[in-house]
C-alpha cells in the first residue's frame, strides 16, 4: 500500500512538473514581440535608445522616435516590446555610439564594440536573430562586390586619400587629388551607374520588403533620378515596404519634386535678413522673375555657378529679373565673406538655424527645410506671383527660359 501511494505521489508530481514545463513553454511562445540582448565594449553604465528617424526632414531638430530604452549594466542592456513592422532603427549609446539594424519581432543577439567606432561614433554592429538584418548584409555584400570589381580599383581608395587630401589642409595636397578625380571621372561614372542598376534591379525585384527601401535608399532622389523614375520607383513599392521611414523619405520626394514644389505650384513665401540685417520678404521684391538660390560658401559648384548668374543679371535686370541668394547650411561670418570675395551684386539673405548644433556646415535653415532643398546648389525660378517655373534647371534650360520670357 505504502508503494502504491508513494507511486501515485511520484506520478502527481510527474504531472505536475511536465504541466508546468508546458505553461511556461506556453507562456513563452506567446509572446510575440522581440528581445534584443546586448552587449558593449568600452561603455559599463548608460543609457541605450532605439530610435526611429525621420529621414525626410533636413532640419537640425529633426524628428526621432524613441522606439524603447534600457539602462546599461556592465556593459550589456537588454530590450524587450513588440513593433507592428519591421524598420531599421538606430541604436544609440549614451548619447555618443550609434550603430542600425532591421528590428523585428525575434530574439536578437547585438554585439557592439567601440575601439572599432567610425567617425562620429557610427559602430558596425554584430547583429544575430534578424531575419531582415541577415538580407540586408547579404545584399550590401553583393552591393560590394559590383563597386569593388577589378576593372574600378583605381577608384576604390579615393574617400580615404580626399580625408587625407583635406585633413593635411595643404593647398597642394587638396589640388592634386582634386586633378586626380577629375581624370577617373568617366570610370567614377560607370562605376556608379553599375551600382546603381543594383539598387533598382534589387527594389524591383522586391517590392514589399522592408530591405529593398533601404538598398534603393538615397539612390531615389532629385539630381539622382529623372522625374520619371522618380514616379516609377515611388509606385514600385508596396506592402511592408511602404510603412518604414525611408519609404516616407520617398513620398516626402516625390510629393514635394512632382507635386507641391513643382513648376506650376506656388512658391513658399517667406522674409529673411539681409547683409544690413534688414528683412526681405519673396513676394515683395519688385521683379517679374525671381531666381531663388539656395547656397553656401563651401560648396564649390554653387559659387562656380555665380560668374555665369552675374552674366544673366546683367542682361535681364532691366526687364525684371531679380537673384534671391539664400545661404544656408553655412556659418554667417563666412556667407558675409563669400560675398564679398565673389561681388555678387543680387539680393542677399541668410537662413539661420536657431539650434546650437546648426551653425556649421550641413544644418539647413527653416526656409531651406520648406522647401525641401535636396542638395546644393538648388534654385528655383518664379514669376511675380511667385509660381513656380522651373525647378533647379541646368544652365541650358535657364538660358533657354529667359530667353523665351524676355523676348530675346
Amino acid at each position: 500500500m505504502r508503494n502504491i501511494i508513494k507511486n501515485l505521489i511520484a506520478a502527481v508530481i510527474l504531472i505536475l512538473g511536465i504541466t508546468s514545463c508546458k505553461n511556461k513553454f506556453k507562456e513563452e511562445k506567446s509572446f510575440d514581440g522581440y528581445v534584443i540582448t546586448g552587449t558593449i565594449n568600452g561603455v559599463e553604465t548608460g543609457k541605450a535608445l532605439i530610435t526611429l528617424s525621420d529621414f525626410g526632414n533636413r532640419s537640425p531638430d529633426r524628428k526621432v522616435t524613441v522606439i524603447d530604452s534600457a539602462e546599461i549594466k556592465n556593459g550589456k542592456f537588454q530590450f524587450k516590446g513588440n513593433v507592428a513592422f519591421i524598420d531599421n532603427v538606430n541604436l544609440v549609446i549614451n548619447n555618443k555610439f550609434r550603430s542600425s539594424f532591421f528590428l523585428e519581432n525575434s530574439n536578437i543577439n547585438i554585439a557592439l564594440d567601440t575601439i572599432k567606432a567610425e567617425r562620429g561614433g557610427v559602430i558596425e554592429a554584430v547583429v544575430k536573430g534578424s531575419q531582415h538584418q541577415n538580407i540586408y548584409e547579404n545584399q550590401r555584400v553583393k552591393e560590394d562586390s559590383v563597386r569593388n570589381q577589378p576593372k574600378f580599383g583605381p577608384v576604390l581608395n579615393l574617400r580615404a586619400e580626399m580625408d587625407a587630401a583635406y585633413d593635411s589642409k595643404d593647398e597642394k595636397e587638396i589640388i592634386a587629388y582634386r586633378e586626380k578625380v577629375s581624370g577617373l571621372m568617366d570610370l567614377i561614372t560607370e562605376q556608379g551607374k553599375e551600382v546603381t542598376e543594383f539598387k533598382y534591379n534589387y527594389a524591383k525585384n522586391n517590392p514589399s520588403s522592408p530591405v529593398a527601401t533601404y538598398i534603393l535608399g538615397f539612390s531615389y532622389g532629385e539630381g539622382k533620378m529623372s522625374n520619371e523614375e522618380l514616379e516609377t520607383y515611388y509606385k514600385v513599392f508596396k506592402g511592408e515596404a511602404q510603412k518604414t521611414a525611408m519609404y516616407a523619405y520617398f513620398e516626402k520626394t516625390y510629393n514635394e519634386v512632382l507635386k507641391s514644389l513643382a513648376p506650376g505650384a506656388m512658391a513658399p513665401d517667406f522674409t529673411l535678413n539681409n547683409l544690413e540685417d534688414k528683412p526681405v520678404t519673396l513676394s515683395k521684391v519688385n521683379a517679374k522673375y525671381k531666381l531663388v538660390d539656395f547656397w553656401a560658401s563651401w560648396c564649390v559648384p554653387c559659387r562656380a555657378s555665380f560668374p555665369h548668374l552675374k552674366e544673366l543679371r546683367k542682361k535681364y535686370n532691366k526687364n525684371g529679373f531679380e537673384i534671391i541668394g539664400i545661404g544656408t547650411a553655412d556659418q554667417e561670418g563666412k556667407w558675409r565673406t563669400a560675398i564679398e570675395e565673389d561681388q555678387t551684386p543680387w539680393i542677399h539673405v541668410f537662413d539661420a538655424v536657431d539650434a546650437p548644433t546648426g551653425k556649421g556646415k550641413g544644418a539647413y535653415g527653416k526656409v531651406s527645410v520648406t522647401y525641401g532643398v535636396p542638395f546644393l546648389p538648388t534654385t528655383f525660378l518664379i514669376d511675380e506671383n511667385n509660381k513656380i517655373i522651373l525647378r533647379n534647371p541646368s544652365k541650358e534650360e535657364l538660358d533657354a527660359k529667359l530667353k523665351e520670357l524676355m523676348g530675346y
